[in-house]
């Protein structure tokens, strides 16, 4: 399917998310959350020509209009050669493996180091949507985690950012020496 780049003027904090009409998005069979594989022609870098998002889903033709693909402020600043009129070759997507190892935790098994740490890079990369990441929360809080697995998600949310090194002695509140 083609669609039309309208920019939408808000910020959404994530760099995946656009809006289809729901009319589109019924002829693709796909609901809110979904993902798009999106394919922009024009673009010369590679990371820009091909990319995945996740969809929101305009229902009362307000925001976007059939055969339009809303895109928010985050997307049209990282990606330089997207713009307001732009076509787009759009089709479903498939989810990251991580929707597979959330689903695993919601089932009550355990996750692996790796597993965990999937779920983690896409959380932080925006590849997961926000009910894929309420989903891991409710998984997590109603079976709960055993010493490896909380290990691991620790270890993974470290690596997730910077990391601040404050010398050699620290101390935390309590007057206890910690070594890092």
């Amino acid at each position: 399917m083609k669609l039309k780049v309208k920019s939408i003027n808000f910020e959404t904090g994530n760099t995946k998310d656009v809006v289809l009409n729901i009319k589109d998005a019924q002829e693709l069979g796909q609901k809110a959350g979904e993902r798009l594989y999106i394919k922009n022609l024009k673009s010369k870098s590679i990371e820009e020509k091909y990319w995945v998002a996740i969809i929101q889903i305009d229902y009362s033709d307000s925001i976007v209009q059939s055969g339009e693909i809303g895109i928010f402020l985050d997307i049209l600043r990282e990606k330089k050669d997207l713009n307001e009129n732009t076509m787009l070759s759009v089709k479903p997507a498939d989810p990251p493996d991580s929707f597979k190892f959330i689903q695993k935790k919601i089932r009550g098994l355990k996750l692996s180091s790796e597993e965990i740490s999937s779920i983690i890079n896409d959380a932080v990369s925006g590849s997961l949507s926000r009910i894929d990441l309420a989903a891991f929360i409710t998984g997590v809080s109603i079976n709960g985690m055993d010493n490896e697995e909380m290990t691991a998600l620790t270890l993974a949310e470290t690596r997730s950012g910077e990391i601040f090194y404050f010398g050699m002695d620290v101390y935390d509140k309590h007057s206890t020496k910690i070594y890092i």
